[in-house]
């Protein structure tokens, strides 16, 4: 039956009878009922299309195919429904149609939508399902007992999963997002570039994918089971997926790929802090060596902590980990075909590897390929420019030409691998700031490997469990179900950062520098041991020092500074004892006591040594000593105001520092 244009009243149909075509619109609607089927009709503003079916007058689901609902117009399948008088109690199928912006789709018990596009709003309640929906600018909503399969949301598409519901196998596309509410389930939840996805408290996700530019946030109470935070695209830039995490949001079975990141939201970065492994487990640990954030991060098994390095959010401060490390393109690989560019290695080749003094040659089961963008901005260890070897640097013919790794990839020397950030001496190791984007490389051979590279003894890779996020030259894998390793029990060699192996190695390599005449590659910092101590308030002012009393240093504040910062030189042991020294904290002062001296009284303040949140403070190590940060609160809040009053600050260390690097006036503000 063919329809045309009809307001007011209900065309049906039922009993295998097909409606094709027609325009419904204020007040009118099709309905099909007990295998009817509708197809092609349009819905206007104010119109309905009902998929459904009565009882007792046989048949099962009405269908309604390939129908547009327009801004206004409202599909329903399934269901719960009285419309003219009469009731639907369901099961109904939409299929393969189209909802404008502005228009609504309600799926009840029984009901069914099948790969509809949806740009206005779905409503899903128990017993309802959508399959294969895509939203476009539209909205899903999933009410308690409601399940949907295989959606799609993009371009400004968002799918809510509320309490009680299930979401499976749902791909968000760029612009796209999820929130899952509490009592919420979200299985196989894949997270492109440009789209994000929210866990809230009692919510439960697991096996998510998170691509390149994609960003999964798991706030406190949440649960993430089974992810894998994906690293760039081949020949890609920029970052890989991010993991937002909050205190108190469980994680389980985490892999992270090269560039992948994992934001601790409520872990303020600080100096000192680092990364630890143990148990399957990866950890943040600060300065004292206090385990500050930890995660199962299934995946990171025999890894080294200097895979990775710790970024601050410049948004909120919080502590980001990203996984970094590699061979960069063209260095020459030592196989039992002679030595070929890292690039043109292929899975199966067999490179040559150093065990136990002799030479033997083992198989490549992996390899991988990703490219990456040098951040200026940063300190040269931490921006990710690579660590340049010139030839015979470590002996003659060693490397036997200039060899170009990343910072933190590890040179096997002495009988141990040494980060190539660690060796550093501005001669003949030294980062090469004329290279800003490039290709990187990483071989895995089927144990861990001691390997020749350009002649100079190096690492291969140890399976971090990812290899399956990687792009490969060729479409042969050699498949391995190989036991969880750790670095101690399974690692080629030791990694050794502690600088009383690593300084006479550094000397040892600085010395050989200067007898083959090379000159500097970089210029010689000025050191002064200055300070440059002074006080700031919180109007401005600054307050130099009196006067210098054994150790303390003297000042005098006027009556109405009540908040106040010790502001100083910054400076980190590593860039001026050496790049030996695996210190990387910014340091100001080491500070003792403070006391204040007013009319009537004279206090000893002590909240540096206690209150860990004290802002331009470093960790807390002994309760009687503590670094600023270079803009250290000191809280006056109660002195009396109607009087100056002195100030005398303890200071039992600090410098040398770096002269380019001025007092951090103003680090944060005061008050």
């Amino acid at each position: 039956m063919a329809q045309q244009q009809f307001q007011g009243g209900v065309v049906l149909a039922g009993g295998k009878g097909v409606v094709a075509g027609g325009t419904a619109y204020n007040s009118g609607g099709f309905a099909a009922i007990n295998e009817g089927v509708v197809s092609g009709a349009t819905i206007g503003n104010q119109g309905g299309v009902l998929a459904s079916q009565i009882s007792n007058y046989g048949g099962s689901a009405g269908l309604i195919v390939d129908t547009h609902v327009q801004s206004g117009g409202v599909g329903l399948a399934g269901g719960g429904f009285t419309l003219k008088g009469q009731s639907f109690v369901g099961p109904g199928v939409i299929s393969a149609s189209r909802f404008d912006i502005g228009s609504t789709e309600a799926i009840a018990s029984g009901g069914t939508d099948l790969g509809s596009i949806v740009g206005g709003t779905q409503f899903v309640s128990a017993g309802g399902s959508a399959v294969g929906t895509l939203f476009s600018a539209g909205t899903q909503l999933l009410g308690a007992g409601a399940w949907a399969s295989g959606c799609i949301a993009s371009a400004g598409g968002l799918i809510y999963v509320g309490g009680g519901a299930r979401s499976i196998a749902a791909t968000l596309g760029a612009g796209g997002s999820l929130v899952a509410d509490a009592s919420a389930t979200v299985d196989r939840l894949t997270i492109q570039a440009a789209a994000a996805a929210t866990l809230k408290a009692q919510s439960y996700m697991t096996t998510a994918l998170i691509a390149a530019g994609g960003t999964l946030t798991v706030n406190s109470g949440a649960t993430l089971v089974n992810a894998v935070i994906s690293g760039i695209s081949t020949e890609g830039e920029g970052p890989g997926g991010l993991l937002v995490v909050q205190s108190g949001a469980v994680l389980k079975g985490i892999t992270i790929g090269w560039k992948g990141r994992i934001d601790v939201d409520t872990l303020s970065w600080t100096d000192g802090q680092r990364i630890v492994y143990g148990n399957n487990s990866i950890s943040i640990v600060d300065a004292t060596g206090k385990i500050v954030w930890t995660a199962d991060v299934h995946g990171t098994k025999g890894n080294a902590a200097t895979d990775y390095h710790l970024e601050r959010d410049p948004t909120d401060g919080s502590t980001i980990i990203v996984y970094d490390k590699c061979f960069l393109k063209g260095t020459m690989i030592l196989t039992d075909r002679g030595e070929i560019a890292v690039e043109d290695l292929a899975v199966g080749d067999r490179v040559a590897a150093f065990v136990d003094g002799e030479t033997i040659y083992r198989e490549i089961v992996w390899l991988g390929h990703r490219s990456t963008i040098v951040r200026t901005w940063l300190e040269d260890d931490e921006a990710g420019y690579p660590v340049r070897i010139l030839r015979n640097a470590l002996g003659e013919g060693v490397p036997s030409r200039d060899l170009l790794v990343t910072p933190e990839h590890a040179m096997y020397l002495n009988g141990a691998f040494v980060p190539a950030r660690m060796l550093v001496n501005g001669r003949s190791i030294f980062y090469d700031r004329t290279i800003t984007h490039f290709d990187y490389y990483h071989v895995e051979t089927d144990e861990h490997s001691i390997i020749w590279a350009d002649n100079a003894l190096s690492e291969s890779y140890l399976d971090t469990g990812d290899r399956k996020r990687f792009a490969q030259p060729g479409a042969v894998v050699h498949l391995l179900n190989a036991p969880e390793a750790t670095w101690d029990g399974d690692g080629a060699a030791p990694l050794r950062v502690d600088r009383g192996f690593v300084e006479p190695l550094h000397a040892s390599l600085a010395h050989r520098a200067a007898s083959l005449n090379l000159g500097s590659n970089q210029q010689a910092p000025e050191i002064t041991e200055d300070p440059d101590l002074h006080l700031v308030d919180e109007k401005g002012r600054i307050m130099r020092r009196m006067r210098v009393v054994n150790r303390s240093s003297v000042f005098m504040l006027p009556p109405d500074a009540k908040r106040v910062r010790l502001v100083s030189r910054v400076s980190r042991p590593v860039d001026v004892i050496g790049p030996f020294h695996d210190d990387r904290r910014h340091l100001g002062v080491l500070v003792g006591e403070i006391q204040i001296w007013e009319a009537d009284r004279t206090r000893h303040l002590a909240d540096h040594l206690s209150d860990e949140t004290l802002e331009g403070w470093a960790n807390i190590e002994d309760g009687r000593q503590r670094w600023t940060t270079g803009s250290a609160l000191i809280d006056l809040s109660d002195r009396q105001s109607d009087a100056v009053c002195i100030v005398a600050i303890e200071v039992l260390a600090g410098g040398p520092y770096l002269t380019q690097a001025p007092a951090q006036l103003c680090g944060a503000q005061v008050g």
